[in-house]
């Protein structure tokens, strides 16, 4: 996978794609992999990653990280919460880029409450 970039121009600063951030993030939250092996996955240095995960948390707050395995608790209840802690990204992801094509294409895209059906 291609890292998707923006403005990586005459020495500029690269910037990268707020869903790229939020891929990396979550894959370093997920607990399988250290700082340096993302890094080496995605060709990134670690101070990117650590930018990425700073990123993330001050925008997506409200997400919840996947919690760790504890003692005591059943094998279905991680695995639980770690399908509702993909749906909520998945969730946040679908709002990020309505957000985004909206900012773009100066449209609303969202249907507002109490919007009403045209009489044919």
């Amino acid at each position: 996978m291609e890292k998707p970039r923006k403005g990586s121009k005459g020495g500029r600063l690269t910037i990268y794609e707020d869903s790229f951030k939020i891929l990396v993030a979550r894959d370093y939250l997920s607990g399988n992999l250290s700082q340096l092996q993302i890094a080496r996955k995605y060709g990134l240095t670690e101070g990117n990653i650590y930018y990425f995960l700073n990123w993330y948390r001050r925008h997506f707050p409200q997400v919840p990280e996947p919690p760790q395995s504890s003692s005591g608790t059943t094998s279905s209840e991680p695995e639980l919460a770690r399908q509702l802690a993909e749906a909520k990204l998945k969730i946040t992801a679908l709002e990020l880029l309505l957000s985004n094509a909206e900012r773009e294409m100066g449209v609303n895209i969202v249907k507002k409450p109490g919007t009403k059906r045209s009489a044919k």
